[in-house]
């Protein structure tokens, strides 16, 4: 699914009406608002969904996050991001991929194959810790049709410094594995956001 956010929504349905999330922010948009909009949104939204939450937002890096520290409030699940966005930055520090190899990542509760997945991409100045989850092999890699849509918009982001990238997680249980994500980037005045299914049917 894929959709163009300006003065009127149009495209397919995604998990919520970003445009409403974007209605009193002045013209020419700023990116830097629009993110904190979106972050606003989505931790509503959230909290509809899962009426017990111990939401906190941060920044760590480049990235301001909204995470759901339930454990903290004794809540029998998962601690996991909700959300995240970030403006790419002049300069990214080198990846590190020892650190990254060594990330924990549970085993695949559906026999899918998994990757330590950025939910905002590195190019962008996504780290570790809260901006890794469990995603897709395929989807990550760009191995598949909706994989290369996904590496595209990723791409777009890095490709101008100051561009507005933001990424979702939608969960329907009480793991820290979401069954779909939803990212988008800043496009002058028109917020383009896609949705990927990130998790397979169990065996």
């Amino acid at each position: 699914m894929r959709g163009d956010v300006s003065g009127t929504y149009r495209g397919p349905v995604l998990s919520m009406d970003y445009e409403a999330a974007l209605r009193a922010l002045a013209r020419p948009l700023h990116p830097a608002e629009v993110g904190q909009a979106i972050l606003d949104a989505l931790g509503r939204r959230y909290q509809e969904q899962w009426a017990e939450s111990a939401l906190f937002e941060f920044e760590q890096n480049e990235g301001r996050f909204v995470f759901d520290l339930a454990t903290s409030g004794g809540l029998d699940r998962a601690d996991r991001t909700v959300a995240a966005c970030a403006l790419t930055p002049q300069h990214v520090a080198p990846r590190d991929v020892n650190y990254q190899r060594n990330f924990p990542l549970p085993p695949s509760p559906t026999g899918q194959p998994l990757d330590r997945g950025h939910l905002i991409p590195h190019l962008s100045g996504g780290t570790f810790g809260p901006n890794i989850f469990p995603q897709d092999r395929a989807l990550n890699r760009g191995w598949s049709s909706e994989g290369r849509r996904y590496r595209a918009l990723e791409r777009e982001a890095a490709s101008e410094p100051g561009r507005l990238y933001f990424g979702h997680l939608l969960y329907d249980d009480d793991t820290d594995f979401p069954f779909a994500v939803e990212t988008g980037v800043l496009r002058g005045d028109i917020l383009h956001v896609e949705h990927f299914v990130n998790r397979t049917a169990s065996n």
